[in-house]
């Protein structure tokens, strides 16, 4: 699932955008309504409503999505939108309850990892057909404009499920100031995983927080731990479909990770911080090092100008078998249940399309557009937005090299970051830790 973080406020697997000053947190779990209508209206009248479920309660995106929503109300004056704001961490269960309930939505976002969950129990509807029309009316072939990370992540038994929205990876945030304090050379940030320790080393005498790294149970300690297990060649599924991390490859990264904290290295309650939490850290100036998505560039800006001046970005530090950045993102899904198949059809095409409100959305919020040709032209090849695209052809799922899975959602919530956390606060071994591990998700894959 991965841009805005899920699991709290998510930018998105991806991540998971999330402000540094907004939080959706602050904003009710209720469904909130924000457009005019939320059912069809009087007899007589062929007018139709798409209720659409958005999972960002940020204020940019709030008003990104109104904008939208107005654009489309006016060229299709017999669809009314209906947004509701589901936060990113309740979505899981509002979708579970709806499914029990038949109270869907008729369009929602969707974590890019769980896409194929649903599709592979019939909850959601394959958007092939629409395919051609959509590629006739943007004058290109839609499918061949989308990244091979996200056809990946939404194709399931050969049949497109989600239309990309919004592509996110993370990248190394650090602050010049302090490198430069601390006797490292701004000019040469950390390219592996050990360079990141010793300048963690470095940085601690002359800032508290040395890298805000994540060991909380929250979505972003995965999110951003799977760029050091899968560098250290570890695999989560082995090749025959269960576990594969009870290998030293994945001890050796869990050691590392975790080793920071009991170091020092890392913010000293880093098991139970979350993710807004370890981003206001940097942005305060607590913090030397922080990993993070796109839409944190503006948020840093914006918060702390004078902090930003300080502020550079590098790729993904390397570990012993490469580098390995997250692949988040999320598409819009339309759910098997709807009744106005067609205009949720043509709200879908309307967001995601870059002749549509698709530029619009990720300029406000701060995102990488999930269409290529989008992202070929300004502001998307202008810094930063360029140096994530760049990282973003060397991210990946948090299964590579396995294919998409129907239980990866599950996985994604409550597996890797809690034995992330165990180690990071004592409660358990590297080996008891990773043992637990592996019995949890294969419990998972066995349902």
């Amino acid at each position: 699932m991965v841009l805005p973080q899920r699991g709290e406020e998510k930018r998105v697997k991806y991540s998971r955008p999330i402000t540094a000053v907004v939080t959706i947190l602050a904003l009710s779990a209720t469904l909130v309504a924000c457009s005019s209508g939320g059912s069809n209206s009087g007899a007589g009248s062929n007018k139709q409503t798409v209720t659409f479920w958005q999972f960002n309660g940020d204020q940019a995106s709030i008003t990104a999505y109104k904008s939208a929503i107005a654009s489309f109300e006016a060229k299709n004056p017999d669809i009314t939108v209906n947004m509701q704001i589901v936060p990113w961490s309740d979505q899981q269960q509002k979708i579970t309850t709806a499914l029990a309930s038949g109270s869907l939505p008729d369009v929602s976002m969707m974590g890019n990892d769980v896409v194929a969950q649903y599709a592979a129990n019939g909850s959601l509807v394959p958007l092939d057909s629409y395919l051609d029309g959509w590629s006739a009316s943007e004058g290109i072939d839609v499918k061949q404009d989308m990244y091979a990370g996200d056809l990946s992540y939404y194709t399931y038994n050969g049949k497109l499920y989600g239309a990309p929205l919004a592509d996110e990876t993370r990248m190394l945030y650090y602050n010049t100031e302090f490198f430069q304090k601390a006797g490292l050379d701004p000019n040469k940030p950390p390219t592996t995983w050990a360079d990141i320790e010793k300048a963690a080393v470095a940085l601690k005498s002359v800032v508290s927080v040395p890298w805000s790294a994540p060991m909380s149970k929250q979505y972003v300690t995965v999110q951003t731990f799977m760029s050091v297990y899968l560098s250290y060649g570890a695999s989560l599924f082995d090749s025959n479909g269960k576990c594969g991390l009870n290998t030293k490859e994945f001890k050796d990264a869990l050691s590392w990770y975790t080793g920071l904290a009991k170091s020092g290295l890392t913010s000293p309650d880093a098991a139970n911080l979350t993710a807004n939490d370890i981003i206001n850290q940097f942005i305060n100036g607590k913090a030397g090092m922080l990993i993070e998505g796109p839409s944190q560039y503006n948020a840093i800006k914006n918060a702390n100008p004078e902090l930003f001046k300080n502020i550079r970005i590098a790729p993904i530090p390397a570990g012993p078998k490469g580098q390995f950045g997250f692949l988040g993102g999320w598409p819009l899904v339309m759910w098997n249940s709807s009744k106005v198949k067609e205009a949720a059809a043509k709200w879908i095409h309307f967001v995601t399309s870059p002749n549509g409100a698709l530029s619009d959305i990720v300029q406000k919020v701060g995102i990488l557009p999930g269409r290529k040709s989008l992202a070929s032209k300004p502001p998307w090849t202008d810094a930063p937005y360029n140096q994530f695209a760049d990282q973003l052809s060397r991210a990946y799922a948090y299964q590579y090299p396995a294919g998409p899975s129907p239980k990866m959602g599950e996985i994604e919530t409550a597996s890797i970051q809690t034995a992330v956390q165990e180690v990071a606060t004592g409660a358990l071994s590297v080996d008891s830790a990773t043992n637990q591990l592996c019995t949890d998700i294969n419990q998972i894959l066995s349902k």
